[in-house]
């Protein structure tokens, strides 16, 4: 008897055993690392009509988010999604990553309604395949109907009033309005350009031509300025910074970066031979942008400031090293042909004498 106790109980830690070692690997991290909340201004709703949900998710710096599309229209069969607000990405003092987002919801169920919890992703990094969630707590509302006063007396149906003229009575003239400020616009333009001034050597003159260099920097200042990822537009901004550089790029070197990806971009600039710390900014500059244009990426206040600086300094070093390319090939051409003339010069006194 006890043979095959001690049998069934091998077979029993085997099987554990076996479980525990195919089990997958759960990552656990400190409450301390990540918080997330989401929060109602009441949990008395009525019925019908809107109430706000604030969700966040604050990780470390570096840390990636993957935030929650809600791409369909519930949140459970009692709540509905009626409005959702823009994803919001700030830091705060200790360069915590902090991302929000407001949801307008609705319910049409009366008494006591249950907000579920709500899942939002996150990684220690953007390449790192163990993804994680973090859930909001769910919250118990109580919905109610309009209240209506049995009590008191019915009143008289009130008369017609006289509505003021609508919006929509007014916007087809509106329209016919803009159509002709537009298309007077555009044979002002048309005519405009038609107008070829001529130059005291004979070139045609279109107008004045803003130098590659000089449109870069005006632009890259008025960037700054515009503080977009200051104000939760990150995404607007590297992509407003990417568009400065590939103009530049283009304008001032010749390579037709507009319509080209970072890394044929790169690769067609290394025949200009720039210095390495040069290069770098822009090549670490354009990859931090792709990563939040296309990876949804959220990029701290540190990138998002270091990117614009190294922007700038890229365009200022490119530039001075074109410059003193182009006056090296200057002097080069300026030594050829002086050397050309000295000999035609000696042949000339050969031939004389």
């Amino acid at each position: 008897m006890k043979r095959y106790v001690l049998l069934g109980l091998t077979i029993l830690f085997w099987f554990v055993e076996a479980r525990l070692i195919a089990s997958p690997k759960i990552e656990v991290v400190s409450p301390q690392n990540v918080e997330v909340e989401g929060k109602v201004n009441s949990t008395d709703v009525q019925v019908g009509k809107p109430f706000t949900l604030d969700l966040s998710l604050k990780v470390p710096y570096g840390w990636f988010v993957e935030w929650n599309d809600f791409a369909i229209d519930t949140l459970s069969e009692q709540i509905d999604i009626i409005k959702r607000g823009n994803v919001e990405r700030t830091a705060d003092a200790d360069s915590n990553v902090i991302v929000k987002q407001q949801l307008t919801l609705m319910t049409f169920d009366t008494g006591q309604v249950r907000l579920p919890a709500v899942g939002l992703t996150y990684a220690r990094s953007f390449d790192d395949p163990m993804r994680m969630k973090a859930f909001t707590e769910p919250i118990d509302l109580y919905a109610t109907t309009m209240v209506v006063d049995t009590l008191q007396p019915y009143k008289p149906i009130i008369a017609p009033l006289d509505a003021p003229i609508s919006m929509k009575e007014v916007f087809p003239w509106l329209l016919v309005v803009l159509l002709a400020v537009l298309m007077g616009l555009g044979f002002w333009l048309f005519f405009k350009r038609r107008k070829k001034h001529v130059d005291q050597d004979g070139n045609i003159v279109r107008g004045p031509v803003i130098p590659p260099y000089d449109k870069a920097v005006d632009d890259l200042k008025r960037l700054r300025e515009e503080k977009l990822w200051q104000s939760g537009k990150v995404k607007e901004y590297f992509s407003s910074l990417t568009d400065i550089a590939r103009e530049y790029i283009e304008g001032q070197f010749g390579v037709n970066a507009v319509e080209m990806t970072t890394d044929d971009i790169l690769e067609e600039i290394r025949p200009l031979r720039f210095p390495k710390e040069t290069y770098d900014k822009l090549k670490d500059t354009m990859e931090v942008a792709d990563l939040v244009k296309f990876a949804k990426y959220s990029a701290s206040t540190l990138e998002s400031d270091t990117a614009l600086t190294s922007m700038t300094e890229f365009v200022d070093e490119s530039y001075a090293h074109f410059q003193k390319m182009k006056a090296e090939e200057e002097a080069r051409q300026a030594q050829m042909k002086k050397a050309k003339t000295d000999e035609t010069t000696e042949k000339e006194e050969v031939q004389d004498a």
